[in-house]
């Protein structure tokens, strides 16, 4: 018998560990383990596995931020099935969150012969309230964390880079020069082009930006490596 798989996926917050003149430690970034205190997986239905019924769908919890348990969660997008979509309710009932964090979660939950799979996020830190340590909040206009391109076959990868930021005085981004390679051209080059689209409300700005990532076959994440 096969028994059902569970994978989580998380996609960082950003946060910004130097800036020009207001040099200090960045604040730490949001992932799996800081948010998720507990969660069970959910189980595929004898039902449903006797008569190949498989479904996708989404579910969204709401969380007291106050205690961290799931107030109530319900499908946003139905599996097609009442019994997938009753035995995904009733695992993420179960969830409890570190208090203080995340307010929603939206995970949408695959039912296949070969398992159960969810693709797991988290409503994080936007660019700007990361930033806002040093720049005040209010000071990113737009900007986005880089994200690892899923035209790419993803496997077991792993860096740091150093990238430097110059914002004009309108704000916008003028060069981003990479200080120290990651060791993985892809996420350098991702990041490149995706500092070059941020835009500031104001300048002249140099911003000097540490990034890890860590990349699985179903896994990424970015983040302000430790000790920045």
């Amino acid at each position: 018998m096969r028994y059902p798989l569970f994978s989580l996926f998380v996609f960082a917050a950003l946060g910004v560990s130097r800036v020009e003149a207001a040099k200090k430690e960045a604040p730490v970034t949001i992932d799996l383990r800081a948010v998720l205190v507990s969660g069970v997986a959910p189980e595929y239905p004898y039902e449903a596995r006797r008569d190949h019924i498989t479904g996708r769908g989404i579910v969204v919890m709401k969380i007291d931020r106050t205690t961290g348990n799931v107030t109530s969660c319900e499908m946003a997008q139905s599996t097609g099935s009442d019994l997938l979509d009753e035995a995904a309710l009733i695992a993420f009932r179960q969830w409890h969150f570190k208090p203080g964090g995340a307010t929603m979660a939206k995970t949408p939950i695959t039912f296949t012969m070969n398992g159960v799979f969810t693709d797991y996020h988290v409503k994080g830190k936007s660019v700007d309230q990361a930033l806002a340590h040093f720049l005040g909040r209010g000071t990113v206009e737009n900007g986005s964390a880089p994200a690892y391109p899923r035209s790419v076959p993803w496997a077991n990868k792993q860096g740091k880079g150093v990238y430097e930021i110059h914002v004009r005085k309108d704000g916008t981004v003028s060069e981003v020069k990479i200080l120290h390679q990651s060791g993985d051209e892809i996420f350098d080059r991702t990041t490149v082009d995706t500092l070059r689209k941020w835009r500031f409300r104001r300048g002249p700005l140099i911003v000097e930006l540490p990034l890890a990532f860590r990349l699985t076959p179903t896994n990424y994440s970015v983040a302000i490596p430790k000790g920045h």
